[in-house]
């Protein structure tokens, strides 16, 4: 009897981008066979007044999310993914520079959100395309790296930036999700601290809040391993 022929196939892996960021985000990961369906979507545009538990459900309802689907993020795709997880059965949740809540953000991030809440946006996307913003951001990365993030700032829809921005300072889910956490977080991250127990943590040396681009085979190794562990498990 072939062990195999009754299993029930893996669910996906569903990663969201950061804010100002798309799919682009995860292109090093397309090219690697990991071990079930990679699927990166763009993040929903908020709606006017649209707050977290619509959100979080709005997005679960779109991608049909489901308990053997393993899903997380990176940065407000982390904050979104632990939303949803908050609030319905998933394998697991995958934090990649990523935060379970608003409360590990960097204690000027709020200030600065509502600093630049009555800016033009031209003058923001100007400010977050900047080269000492982005090495900031970023920590170590080759030029091309910051070219890739430009674009996609610059792709970026208008009500995304303004009313994400409003979400991403706000994300305080009720309780903690009901599934295993596991993190991959850059020591030098300035923007999200790192995630606390019982969250599953591995620090990347020297990595900054892009380190999904700049440590592209470093999370490609992590992914593999978490999966292979949630399969076996």
């Amino acid at each position: 009897m072939n062990p195999t022929k009754n299993a029930r196939p893996p669910g996906r892996l569903i990663l969201w981008p950061g804010l100002a960021a798309d799919e682009r985000m995860y292109q090093g990961l397309w090219a690697v066979g990991l071990e079930r369906e990679l699927l990166c979507p763009r993040l929903l545009v908020p709606q006017v007044g649209e707050c977290w538990p619509d959100y979080a459900r709005r997005t679960a309802t779109q991608w049909q999310i489901g308990p053997a689907d393993l899903i997380g993020g990176c940065s407000f795709g982390s904050l979104l993914a632990t939303q949803i997880a908050c609030r319905q059965s998933v394998q697991g949740l995958v934090l990649l520079a990523g935060a379970l809540s608003s409360s590990a953000l960097s204690p000027t991030a709020p200030w600065l959100q509502r600093l630049a809440a009555p800016l033009p946006l031209a003058l923001v996307r100007s400010l977050l395309a900047s080269k000492p913003f982005l090495r900031a951001l970023f920590g170590p990365a080759r030029p091309e790296q910051l070219a890739l993030a430009r674009q996609m700032l610059n792709d970026t829809p208008d009500d995304l930036l303004r009313r994400g921005g409003a979400l991403a300072v706000s994300s305080f889910p009720p309780g903690r999700p009901g599934c295993p956490v596991v993190a991959l977080h850059g020591d030098a991250d300035r923007v999200l601290r790192p995630p606390p127990a019982p969250v599953q943590l591995e620090l990347v040396a020297g990595a900054g809040h892009g380190l999904v681009v700049s440590h592209e085979a470093l999370v490609r190794d992590f992914l593999q391993r978490q999966l292979r562990r949630f399969i076996a498990g």
